[in-house]
């Protein structure tokens, strides 16, 4: 296998058209994705530090 250069994306500029955008859009749902697993996680740990404070 070759190794890949620098000099591929100039070479080759139509495969790489977009690009910058799919990464700002693929980061925004990494980012959404957090926020919403945080919003769940936070009150689900809550929740479960104090059913094992009531335990005998």
């Amino acid at each position: 296998m070759e190794k890949n250069d620098r000099s591929d994306i100039a070479s080759f500029p139509e495969l790489f058209d977009g690009m910058e955008q799919f990464i700002e859009e693929f980061a925004g749902g990494i980012r959404r994705t957090g926020f919403r697993l945080a919003i769940a996680a936070i009150p689900g740990c809550a929740l479960l530090l104090f059913a094992l404070n009531k335990l005998p």
